[in-house]
């Protein structure tokens, strides 16, 4: 009994130095409800079912979850989980006699909405978490003491690192934590471990043989540190660090939602991305290129006037409902998508949340959300609002000379009118020669005037997503409720004032102000870039962030584990000229990152969710990371950088049969140039917890399902993938023994021990015994076996999982 004491004693002391979140409702669920319902059930339910001073019609009232759950005269509206048993959601469908609201049925979107949150759970914050952030009362100042004083608003300090002093000062700061908690840090890793799992974070491929190797016979105590500076200049870093930026900037090669039509000119921001990465661009300047590149001074550099242009796709990259008819409404989904996807990016902010109403949770009023709607609105993102509207894009070189474009005007009508003189040739009986030649002398005349004009015209002017001001940049009016029909005050074009502070100045009356939200984003004072940059770096290297939740630090998020540290790494890292590598280079040669994942009673006791740091986290390998290892594995994987594997041209409709077609998939380039189709990605990465890139996602799911391991024994491509890694294996003589071990460490790092390889061969021999009653040629039943043998490794936990 006094054992369980006291280690119940533990656990509620540790309980005092953990952070935990305001809320236990799942913020993504609060932010969808605020978004999505509230506003809702607010404009088209809750004058007839819950308007102040007035009989709710038939007893029923819409302001609370109690309420939907007690119901009315005709009983519970609400059953969480299910909407096919839900009155509230049966009644907007029109399932039956009931209908609301009477006076029309809801949008499609609004009752997928519905049916979404109810299926969710029909999660509705709290009344006291609303009231702990209850504004401040109206004449008196615009946020309140508390508001000001919220951690994430704090001016990032640089604190002083705890004693002892440690070589790698990270470690004095989570060493401080663990002692105050009575825990130890677990041994280091293994060189075999280590290098693995830092090969991994920094490329997305496995060590070879040859560099494990490498590694582990070097004696001199910066062994490691050059192991991480050959990674950090591989071109692989990039394409690893930039398939994790693409996740926030919700990258697609495709439109989605309702005309999924293709970007066929995406990969050229994705590109720019690696580009950046690998050069190590300053992320201040990285920042400011994605919002403003092409409102920077002029460069006489074409790569670089070229990249800025590009850039700013990360604006445009957002799905669209193309076919809106209400063109108002249009325009301002897309400016609340860009505000959603810039504040949760860089800000850590759900600043989306404000469009109907003030923020529930955090000080960002709606008129600060029209703010920076006045800047996204004074933005040109769509070149066309037609019946199926189109992304605007922009040339990155100079415009064509008028008499350039005249001869591309007159070779595109030559070649329809050819097309067309060839049908009707065609069409024409054979009998009347006459009309036939007739045809084509025409014919060849134009033939030949196209082969002139194809010599004098140059190609196509490359184009790339891209956004550009507007010609007359304004302010808006809050849209009360966010109806653009109701509209209130003209909102200026401000920043969140709880951090830009109340007293702006003004955005330029000729400019749309993304520059000066740039400036303002990627500025060293700015309290949340550096934190929240730092924030997903760490994520990615330890499996979770100093908050856990990456892209909301606000009230509804987690508290920071290690909240000096967090502002301690901040500090340098925009001292160090916002230098990624740098930062990763100081996180990697920490004790920290270089702990094993070995278990311990005590700790895992005491913090089962490892917040405070005292082993390594086993992680299992993204999607991408998955598909690329098999690929090295085998000997197949195409390194080849960059382009398009997109078989579509530029906004035609992508339909499920072109999406799933094997010349897109089949490839065997890098996972991060496979494109991204929305409403259909590829199966491989469903599988596998990839992101929905609908949305913005720091923090992707993992998922421990039988459908991942029935995906690695089932599907072709890892069955080809086997056979390409076996035939490998059998080329040359030796002992099978010798196979596996080769095998093993290719595959997994390390050498089999004796029984794996006995167990190994023993498997080949009775498959090849098999197979002898189906296939008569020895060779082909070994080579088969050995397939069999090859895809059982790519199946293990142990390939997919990194230490």
């Amino acid at each position: 009994m006094t054992g369980l004491l006291r280690r119940a004693a533990s656990v509620a002391f540790l309980a005092l130095l953990l952070p935990s979140p305001v809320a236990a409702q799942p913020p993504a669920a609060v932010e969808f409800f605020e978004k999505k319902v509230r506003p809702l059930l607010a404009d088209q339910c809750q004058s007839c079912h819950g308007a102040p001073g007035k009989k709710a019609k038939g007893g029923l009232k819409l302001t609370t979850r109690g309420e939907l759950l007690a119901g009315g005269e005709g009983g519970p509206a609400l059953v969480p989980g299910d909407p096919d048993k839900s009155t509230l959601v049966k009644a907007v469908r029109y399932d039956g006699d009931l209908k609301m609201p009477p006076k029309g049925k809801l949008k499609p979107d609004e009752i997928a909405a519905l049916e979404k949150w109810v299926k969710d759970g029909a999660v509705w914050p709290t009344a006291a978490a609303a009231e702990a952030v209850a504004p401040a009362p109206p004449g008196g100042p615009l946020f309140t003491a508390a508001q000001k004083q919220f951690w994430a608003f704090q001016p990032v300090k640089d604190p002083p690192v705890p004693a002892p002093a440690t070589p790698n000062p990270i470690d004095a700061f989570v060493r401080a934590r663990l002692a105050a908690a009575g825990l130890k840090a677990a041994p280091p890793a293994d060189p075999r471990t280590l290098v693995r799992r830092v090969t991994f974070d920094l490329t997305g491929l496995p060590p070879t043989p040859e560099e494990i190797d490498a590694f582990a016979a070097d004696p001199s105590p910066a062994a490691f540190e050059k192991v991480v500076d050959r990674l950090l200049a591989s071109p692989a870093y990039g394409e690893r660090w930039a398939r994790h930026w693409l996740d926030v900037a919700r990258y697609a090669d495709s439109n989605g939602l309702d005309e999924n039509t293709a970007f066929a000119n995406a990969w050229r921001y994705r590109d720019y991305v690696v580009r950046s990465l690998n050069a190590d661009t300053p992320y201040d300047q990285f920042v400011t290129e994605q919002l403003a590149g092409d409102l920077l001074p002029s460069s006489a550099d074409p790569a670089v006037a070229a990249d800025r242009l590009t850039a700013t796709g990360f604006l445009v990259l957002g799905p669209k409902v193309l076919a809106e008819p209400d063109k108002q409404k249009m325009v301002m989904d897309i400016v609340d998508e860009q505000i959603d996807v810039v504040s949760k990016t860089f800000l850590g902010l759900t600043v989306a949340c404000a469009r109907c109403h003030d923020h529930k949770f955090d000080p960002i009023p709606t008129r600060d959300y029209y703010g920076l709607a006045g800047v996204f609105k004074s933005t040109k993102t769509m070149a066309s609002l037609a019946t199926v509207a189109k992304a605007h894009e922009r040339p990155l070189a100079g415009p064509e000379p008028p008499e350039a474009v005249a001869k591309r005007t007159r070779l595109d009508t030559l070649r329809k009118e050819v097309k067309g003189l060839e049908g009707k040739f065609g069409a024409t009986p054979e009998k009347d020669k006459e009309k036939r030649q007739e045809i084509h002398v025409e014919a060849e005349k134009r033939r030949a005037e196209i082969k002139e004009l194809e010599k004098a015209v140059r190609p196509a002017v490359p184009m790339a997503l891209a956004v550009q001001d507007e010609a007359a940049p304004a302010d808006v009016k809050v849209h009360v409720r966010g109806n653009t029909l109701t509209l209130g005050e003209v909102a200026p074009r401000v920043f969140p004032r709880i951090v830009a502070g109340e007293a702006q100045s003004p955005v330029p009356a000729k400019a749309s102000g993304r520059l000066e939200l740039a400036r303002w984003v990627a500025s060293k004072d700015n309290p949340l870039t550096a934190r929240v940059m730092v924030n997903r770096v760490w994520q990615h290297h330890f499996g979770e962030g100093i908050v856990r939740t990456p892209d909301n630090f606000g009230r509804l998020g987690e508290r920071p584990t290690h909240p000096e540290l967090l502002d301690w790494l901040a500090a340098r890292f925009v001292a160090d000229g916002w230098s990624l590598k740098h930062l990763h280079r100081r996180i990697l040669l920490s004790d920290a990152y270089r702990m094993s994942s070995a278990n311990d009673d005590k700790s895992a006791l005491a913090d089962p969710d490892n917040r405070l740091l005292w082993r390594f986290n086993r992680r299992r390998l993204e999607a991408e990371a998955v598909r690329d290892s098999v690929l090295a594995v085998a000997g197949t994987l195409d390194r080849t950088p960059g382009g398009s594997l997109l078989a579509n041209g530029n906004f035609e409709y992508i339909n499920n049969e072109h999406s799933r077609g094997g010349v897109r998939y089949g490839s065997a380039r890098r996972s991060l140039y496979l494109p991204v189709i929305r409403n259909n990605v590829f199966d491989f990465f469903q599988t596998f917890d990839f992101v929905e890139p609908h949305v913005p996602t720091g923090k992707r799911a993992h998922t421990v399902v039988a459908p991942q391991a029935l995906f690695l024994m089932n599907n072709p491509f890892v069955a080809e993938q086997s056979a390409a890694f076996a035939a490998s294996l059998l080329i040359g003589s030796g002992p099978d023994a010798d196979r596996v071990m080769a095998a093993y460490r290719r595959a997994f790092g390390r050498a089999a021990t004796t029984e794996e390889a006995a167990r190994a061969g023993a498997f080949v021999k009775r498959y090849e015994a098999g197979l002898e009653a189906v296939e008569t040629d020895g060779a082909k039943r070994r080579a088969k076996a050995w397939a069999a043998w090859c895809q059982v490794v790519f199946a293990s936990s142990e390939f997919v999982y990194v230490d």
